[in-house]
């Protein structure tokens, strides 16, 4: 196998956006799309007081929620992939401008305790990821890899709208978005372009298009984004001369082929109805993988959170790991999804007054989509390092190889907060 080196790594990044529209609707049409910034708030520098792994531990906790929630809202019954940090972000700068029982269910959905230091954990977990470095020692002769972290937030307000000052110097100062005016009144589609732009920059153009034409309406007043793109190399890659065509089995006992890599996992686990595997990455980051026993999928699934402590608390030496090489894109409308989990005020009126002195104000929709692909070079995300793949207690028997040739879960976190950025499963790694 060999060790970490640079090329075309795999990529996972995401998008979010929540359209927030009048109620009853209404606009000019005599305005032109623009593009301007008018955000004076400076982004406030990380506390060095405050904790990220606060925000982190919201957002895993919540991510936990969202993703089996996902899935049941999934019609297709395929592959799901969410980004529970992006779509914490973007629920994020909803909160400081909901008020009543909508400020209520932002705050327990997102798991916040106490606003002031959330918001400041969420700023200073941004500025760590993106400020992450390479911190394991590489010899000389070795390439150290690549590690990418960027996180980009927005706001694309209606011209002329009445929005609230110090909601926007709030949302400015814990998340530095960059504020536009937008037009949607006169043309929307033009106003999604301008949107889907921003979001293609940020994510190296894996997300060209998060609003298709035909999305948006002429009463849309104010689109909260945010794009997050990750690119981790393998601590050690795996060998493309070991990767192979296999058998991989569906749900439903068909089988496709797919090109699967052979490497070494950084370490195991064993559960109830399952075996796992991790893989570090550079920079602290690290996946996760969680293969039920055959028939045993839905039930794994229902139960993620307690797989994953697995991994903390009785964690097993190295073994063989088979990994699909996969590339998988995403997309859901996920109001129904946060619905489901409590979500409901801010999705009628009077709720968001914080944002602007308009009881008409409502949330309309929440679009999020992900790409994640998984090569020999590395994936998107984080890593652990080393220290979380060493055993905190007597060994237990580790499993046998771990050879994902039938669907399974997985997670990419970042060891250092514990924040879960991507969670998913992948039913057909073809598909």
């Amino acid at each position: 196998m060999r060790s970490r080196r640079s090329g075309t790594a795999a990529l996972v990044m995401a998008a979010g956006l929540l359209l927030v529209t009048l109620g009853c609707g209404g606009g000019e049409d005599d305005a032109r799309v623009a593009s301007q910034l008018i955000s004076d708030a400076d982004r406030a520098a990380p506390d060095p007081n405050v904790d990220p792994s606060v925000a982190g531990r919201a957002i895993t906790a919540f991510g936990d929620e969202l993703f089996r929630a996902a899935v049941e809202a999934d019609t297709e019954g395929g592959n799901v992939i969410v980004s529970p940090a992006s779509v914490a972000f973007a629920l994020a700068m909803i909160e400081p401008g909901a008020v009543g029982a909508g400020r209520t269910e932002l705050r327990e959905l997102l798991h916040v305790d106490d606003p002031a230091t959330f918001h400041a954990s969420m700023n200073a977990f941004e500025q760590e990821l993106e400020g992450r470095v390479l911190d394991a020692p590489f010899d000389a002769s070795e390439d150290p890899g690549e590690l990418i972290a960027r996180i980009a937030d927005a706001a694309f307000l209606q011209e002329g709208y009445p929005f609230e000052p110090d909601y926007l110097e709030t949302i400015g100062r814990h998340y530095g978005p960059v504020i536009r005016e937008l037009d949607y009144s006169a043309d929307p589609d033009a106003a999604a372009h301008e949107i889907n732009e921003l979001v293609a920059d940020a994510t190296e153009e894996r997300i060209p298009e998060l609003i298709a034409d035909g999305v948006l309406s002429e009463d849309v007043v104010l689109t909260l984004v945010n794009a997050l793109y990750l690119k981790a190399s393998w601590q050690t890659t795996f060998d493309e001369a070991e990767t192979h065509d296999a058998d991989f089995t569906r749900l439903d006992g068909s089988e496709v082929t797919v090109p699967l890599m052979e490497g070494e996992a950084g370490a195991t686990a064993r559960g109830d109805r399952w075996i796992g595997a991790s893989k570090p990455y550079v920079g602290g980051l690290q996946v996760q993988f969680v293969l039920p026993d055959d028939g045993r999928f839905a039930e794994v699934a229902a139960n993620l959170p307690e797989a994953f402590a697995a991994f903390e608390s009785r964690p097993t030496g190295p073994a063989r790991l088979a990994v699909p090489r996969f590339e998988v894109r995403h997309q859901q409308e996920l109001s129904p999804t946060l619905r489901s989990l409590g979500l409901e005020a801010p999705y009628h009126e009077g709720n968001l007054l914080g944002i602007a002195d308009d009881p008409r104000l409502v949330l309309d929709s929440v679009i999020h989509e992900t790409y994640l692909a998984m090569d020999e070079e590395g994936t998107e995300a984080a890593a652990a390092t080393a220290a979380v793949f060493i055993p905190v207690s007597a060994p237990i028997e580790p499993p046998g190889p771990v050879v994902l040739d039938r669907p399974f879960l997985f997670r990419i976190y970042d060891s250092s907060t514990g924040a879960t950025l991507f969670l998913g499963q992948v039913l057909d790694p073809s598909a």
